[in-house]
């Protein structure tokens, strides 16, 4: 089939491209899925073949310069870690110049001119990026005590947000297939149990959630006003790595971190009290309405089980969306912690989603209780050890790693740390695209764990090194 007409539409804005249904872009024919995918794959790589630095090294060193099939690119992935590949010491030594030439080997955009004078903190860099270029930095802390900056600009920013609502929607059909539906322009009250801003995926994504699914920012309520800082989180991530090499009596703290102690004091004050005020102030006032609840499961049960304790039940208004995700962090739950949630909230089922920062997608789970990937998320299945790519047929398990079409000024091909089981055969749901089991595993934690600091852990990690800088920087 000939998408010469429209392979560019299709990876430039794929939620016009499947008129902003959900539905439309879970059942796509396998064949014609595959069709468009390398034909979108062969754009993306004949694009930014040459204007990525490591992308040209690593084609070079493979003597690939055009694709022909999809596993074609299984030789281009990168490694998840090249975001995170420059010396630990230039953020040590606040040498944001060296980064900047780092992160230009990254992106097409051009960062020759950024004007770096005065910059000291992570916080002011990425800040820099983005009143000079078209840069929305994303920063995750990763192993070791380092932290990850992947390049996305703007337009891929309001691509990945303009396919949120369209996959909200076809997953609030997967959780409540008999349910009343309502109009697509009707928006959510956004209650998120987290920060309310950062650089972080979650915090940009919020971005698209409030633009999206609450349509202002009168509808949106975080648990913690104001931002995450980058620079606790790289805090966070040195504490990490230092308390496992008992060295945390010798961390150090820069003196730029040290003035900002007034700020991160203000950011801590009645962090303990937060979800009984958020309950207080806003979930109560919500009775009745259309709402969209999200955040870590611990603290989505702790909003249910103190509604609950109020003899509230079926709180929120037919068509309200509840999202959990990255476990309990450590709370232990009672058996029951999921009928408890849907008991208060009044929703039949609970909506869950695979991802990580890296994609331009939410996966959510359908009702035979599977990840569905976007059609513009090229999967593959590799070899955990060897890396090559296995049959793109039947059921596999391997190594995850994905190419993301959506991307254009990076390259979005990558490996990532996960084991996972995809069918590429059609679910039993009546989606066609490729489906993952709901248990996933990070081979780390197969091999012993590390000291990551995911996404999920990230708000506690943030308060854990502000109470840490606070204290740390006391008179």
């Amino acid at each position: 089939m000939d998408f010469s007409n429209s392979v560019e539409f299709f990876i430039n804005d794929p939620a016009s491209y499947f008129d902003h249904s959900g539905h439309a872009a879970q059942h796509v024919p396998p064949d014609e899925l595959y069709d468009l995918q390398l034909a979108g794959l062969k754009k993306r790589f004949s694009d930014l073949r040459d204007r990525i630095p490591v992308l040209t090294a690593v084609a070079d060193k493979a003597n690939i310069h055009e694709i022909t099939k999809l596993d074609d690119a299984a030789a281009l992935l990168f490694p998840h870690t090249v975001y995170k590949s420059y010396p630990i010491s230039l953020l040590e030594k606040s040498r944001f110049d060296q980064l900047t030439k780092w992160l230009s080997r990254l992106t097409t955009v051009d960062l020759t001119n950024v004007d770096l004078s005065g910059i000291n903190t992570i916080d002011d860099w990425l800040e820099a990026l983005e009143l000079q270029t078209e840069l929305r930095v994303l920063n995750s802390s990763g192993t070791s005590g380092t932290m990850s900056f992947l390049p996305r600009t703007l337009k891929e920013c309001n691509r990945h947000f303009s396919t949120i609502r369209m996959s909200l929607d076809d997953a609030a059909v997967a959780a409540d297939p008999t349910g009343e539906r309502t109009a697509a322009d009707e928006f959510y009250h956004l209650v998120y149990l987290g920060y309310a801003e950062g650089r972080g995926g979650i915090q940009r994504v919020l971005k698209g959630f409030i633009k999206y699914i609450a349509g202002s920012e009168e509808r949106f309520t975080p648990l913690y006003q104001g931002r995450m800082s980058s620079d606790v989180m790289f805090l966070a991530a040195r504490m990490r790595a230092a308390t496992a090499r008992g060295e945390m009596l010798t961390l150090n703290i820069s003196p730029a971190l040290k003035a900002r102690r007034a700020e991160f004091e203000e950011s801590q004050k009645n962090v303990g009290t937060a979800l009984t005020k958020l309950f207080n102030e806003t979930i109560e006032n919500l009775q009745g309405k259309r709402v969209f609840l999200f955040g870590t499961t611990n603290h989505v049960y702790e909003i249910a089980r103190e509604g609950l304790s109020r003899g509230l039940k079926h709180v929120f208004a037919p068509g309200s969306i509840v999202h959990t995700g990255g476990g309990a962090k450590g709370a232990v739950l009672p058996s029951d912690w999921e009928e408890q949630i849907q008991e208060f909230s009044g929703v039949p089922k609970l909506i869950n989603s695979y991802g990580m920062s890296e994609l331009m997608s939410a996966n959510y789970l359908c009702e035979r209780d599977r990840y569905h990937l976007q059609p513009w998320l090229i999967p593959f299945v590799l070899e955990p050890d060897e890396g090559t790519p296995l049959p793109r047929e039947g059921v596999q398990t391997g190594r995850a790693a994905f190419f993301d079409l959506a991307a254009s000024a990076y390259w979005g091909g990558f490996v990532s740390g996960d084991e996972v089981t995809i069918d590429w055969t059609p679910c039993k749901c009546g989606r066609t695209t490729p489906h993952i089991s709901k248990f996933v595993q990070r081979y780390s934690d197969k091999k012993g764990g590390d000291d990551k600091i995911s996404c999920a852990a990230a708000d506690e990690a943030h308060g854990s090194a502000a109470d840490f800088l606070i204290s740390a920087t006391a008179e």
